[in-house]
């Protein structure tokens, strides 16, 4: 799903560090809204190296061999999760942090700390509404998402497939899996195999509701939550970020809450001049408008018509409608189905 990106350049960090073997390093910047619709988010593929022992970072780091029980000290004392893929047998995991920054490398039988090969490696970074960064990432050409369990979301590069970049709704910090083998850290993440180490790794709350309870949330708000409207058979699923987010979706009859599977979901985002800012997403080369009613504006993206964002005028709030199945959102937003509850 997509999230605001605040309008500042944020840097997707690399895993790893100095190695002869080079891979890329992923900034994604200059966010205004839920991708602002691919045509405001910036990939700059850069030279970078990476899979060493020690990131290139301002500031001193350390390196060092830690135990399953020292990263769980550590992330008590940091009063933050720490990412990694668990426990493997007959490996060394090899801890690096650096100011603001952890890596967790896996380093097979043998070898030592501070080896310049490249292994398998977790990074755990800080970053101002990660998932909005990592969601905006999945908006751009040649980029591949990935949906995790509770509301995660992943995003690669067909290009450079070593790397992949996840985040969960309401957190500050985005994990990156890289692995030398091409399409391993894709497979790792999409298995589920990543892991927090203290803390929850999304803080948002999912929960079944009634369309009684969601009428009573909007008024208790003081604002509108948009949906599809009722349907037979289906649970309202409900989450709500720790930044105002709100998501309704659509779950058939036998899918418990918090499915990974993507589903008829319709997100409510708080977004200043949220009109203003859906209509310059429009005028992306790639992009579409298409009719809404009302005097909404609503616009899609050609690479990923799943996804259908609008907003009306003088509203502060902007939707966004995904539907897995092809043209349904955008059949939805045209037959003027997104109303608000109630």
């Amino acid at each position: 799903m997509s999230e605001q990106a605040k309008a500042t350049t944020e840097r997707v960090p690399r895993a790893g560090g100095s190695n002869r073997a080079r891979r890329p390093r992923v900034r994604l910047g200059a966010v205004v809204v839920l991708a602002a619709l691919a045509a405001l988010v910036i990939w700059l593929i850069a030279s970078s190296t990476g899979g060493g022992s020690k990131p290139s970072a301002q500031g001193k780091t350390s390196t060092i061999a830690v135990s399953p029980r020292g990263l769980r000290t550590l992330a008590q004392s940091l009063r933050q999760p720490i990412y990694w893929l668990g426990p493997r047998t007959g490996t060394t995991y090899e801890l690096t942090k650096s100011p603001g920054r952890i890596y967790i490398r896996y380093l097979p039988a043998g070898v030592k700390v501070g080896d310049s090969r490249p292994f398998l490696t977790v990074g755990t970074y800080p970053m101002r509404n990660a998932y909005g960064v990592v969601d905006s990432g999945t908006r751009q050409q040649g980029a591949g998402r990935i949906t995790l369990p509770a509301g995660g979301l992943g995003v690669y590069r067909q290009k450079h497939p070593n790397n992949v970049y996840l985040a969960y709704p309401g957190s500050d910090y985005q994990v990156e899996v890289y692995a030398p083998r091409a399409g391993v850290a894709r497979r790792l993440v999409s298995g589920g195999g990543v892991k927090a180490i203290g803390g929850s790794p999304a803080q948002s709350r999912v929960l079944a509701v009634s369309v009684d309870r969601l009428k009573a949330l909007a008024a208790s708000l003081g604002q509108p939550i948009y949906w599809a409207g009722s349907m037979p058979n289906v649970t309202y699923e409900l989450t709500r970020t720790s930044d105002g987010k709100i998501y309704i979706r659509y779950l058939p009859a036998g899918v418990s809450v918090g499915a990974s599977k993507p589903y008829l979901t319709v997100g409510t985002y708080p977004v200043r001049n949220a009109y203003r800012v859906t209509r310059a997403a429009g005028s992306g080369a790639t992009s579409v408008k298409i009719a809404a009613g009302g005097g909404a504006i609503a616009v899609y993206n050609r690479e990923h018509p799943a996804n259908v964002y609008l907003a009306y005028p003088r509203s502060k709030f902007q939707i966004e409608v995904f539907d897995p199945k092809r043209g349904e959102a955008r059949k939805l937003v045209a037959s003027q189905s997104i109303t608000p509850v109630g």
